[in-house]
């Protein structure tokens, strides 16, 4: 008998950066062991992410939701207008990151959801996503979610220079409807 796991899904504010800052370091290092170098992952410090989270979670331009259980926040994503849209229609989710421990509940795709439903009622109607061509597990993730691979590049990331992957969702509103 399997327990099922609650979560509440809610924007984040300010008062939120020390739990994010703690879920995005850990979420690093349990997700790029191996991917990006070791000495950078061992070096991220959550008082920096915090100081980093609080001047974003000030933005209204990135819209932040947090992932919370029992035990307090474990995942959260970030979606802006993208990077690369010159009309301002397609939006980009910027971060995603569910804590192990709460992995394998369908909490991730969840988070994109509701970013993705916040992007659309904004005026976005299409979606990107660049994810570290490494990051095997992820990239299955968002072609799961339907996300088309259309692009690659490289990152600059920890002192490396890493390959990256561009999925896209062309259709958010037909994506979201069904």
């Amino acid at each position: 008998m399997q327990r099922e796991l609650t979560y509440a899904i809610a924007p984040a504010g300010p008062s939120d950066a020390t739990a994010l800052a703690r879920v995005h370091v850990d979420a690093w290092r349990e997700t790029y062991a191996g991917i990006l170098p070791s000495v950078y992952l061992e070096r991220m410090s959550s008082a920096l992410h915090e100081h980093r989270w609080r001047q974003r979670l000030l933005s209204t331009r990135e819209a932040t939701l947090a992932a919370e259980g029992h035990k307090g926040l474990v995942g959260y994503v970030s979606a802006e207008r993208s990077r690369r849209s010159r009309t301002g229609v397609e939006a980009e989710i910027t971060t995603l990151y569910v804590l192990k421990q709460a992995q394998g509940h369908g909490l991730g795709r969840e988070l994109f959801t509701a970013a993705a439903r916040v992007m659309a009622a904004r005026g976005a109607t299409s979606l990107v996503v660049w994810v570290l061509r490494d990051n095997l597990k992820a990239r299955a993730f968002y072609e799961r979610l339907g996300g088309r691979r259309e692009d690659v590049g490289n990152e600059y990331v920890g002192g490396a220079v890493v390959a990256s992957v561009l999925y896209r969702w062309p259709d958010l509103k037909g994506w979201l409807a069904a």
